[in-house]
């Protein structure tokens, strides 16, 4: 009988949910921070790509994304940032399921559950194609996320803005919203000294390492290169005159 041992899926930094699955999180994202939480429209065209654009209210999807449309069927997604309680790291998680968005607004507007991020949620599936059933429980206590994860979450530098982007924006980073210099200009590394060295040029102060214990934080290494990283691009939007676009109020 030909029966392979069974292998493992890779791991990855994008939360799937599949048949069978269960998965324990904190949404962490939310509209007040455009870097973590996005609404938009998706297709996948001929060339087995997903294509997106933003979502605005009251518009229908945008043409050029129906014309590119190979199922006819565009999407409407919300992508956001999530700390993934057993992998114990933060993830992206995709939702275009009505059932999931349901289930976390429902949640979200009952005053004893309240903000999705002070509390855990198991999302599981079963079934496949059209037989495909997901849940979203919601797990006690309401607490706010230790501050472990939320420096996990700042550490990990997800900027979710640039999946929206045009791929030739010098910024768009290829689509990959992983990473600390996403919004960065191309030249900049990750290098501490060279960080330093442009901070120095640019006159803005040079970050020093915070004291933190061991288990502040899984990831305390690298804190002087995040503040660098900070500054400077602090330093970047104040020079381009320029600012984030943020939107009031929460998704759900």
């Amino acid at each position: 009988m030909f029966d392979p041992i069974p292998e493992p899926n890779p791991p990855s930094d994008y939360l799937k949910i599949r048949e069978g699955e269960k998965h324990r999180i904190r949404i962490m994202g939310t509209s007040k921070d455009p870097a973590t939480f996005i609404q938009g429209w998706e297709v996948w065209g001929d060339d087995n790509k997903p294509h997106r654009k933003p979502y605005v209210l009251g518009q229908p999807c945008p043409k050029e994304l129906k014309e590119i449309d190979r199922d006819g069927k565009p999407r409407l997604f919300w992508m956001f940032t999530v700390w993934h309680v057993d992998d114990e790291k933060p993830m992206v998680f995709e939702v275009t399921q009505t059932t999931i968005k349901n289930a976390i607004l429902a949640y979200a507007k009952n005053p004893a559950w309240g903000d999705p991020c002070n509390y855990v949620l198991e999302i599981g599936r079963t079934g496949t194609a059209l037989e495909t059933v997901y849940t979203v429980i919601a797990e006690p206590p309401v607490e706010s996320p230790a501050k472990i994860i939320l420096d996990e979450m700042k550490d990990s530098m997800i900027d979710l803005r640039v999946i929206l982007m045009d791929k030739d924006d010098p910024k768009a980073n290829d689509g990959n919203p992983f990473g600390a210099l996403n919004m960065m200009p191309a030249t900049t590394v990750t290098n501490d000294q060279v960080n330093i060295k442009q901070l120095r040029e640019a006159g803005e102060p040079i970050p020093m390492p915070k004291n933190k214990q061991p288990e502040e934080s899984l990831h305390s290494v690298g804190s002087i290169t995040r503040d660098a990283i900070e500054t400077l691009k602090a330093a970047h939007d104040k020079a381009s005159g320029t600012a984030p676009e943020m939107k009031d109020g929460m998704p759900y």
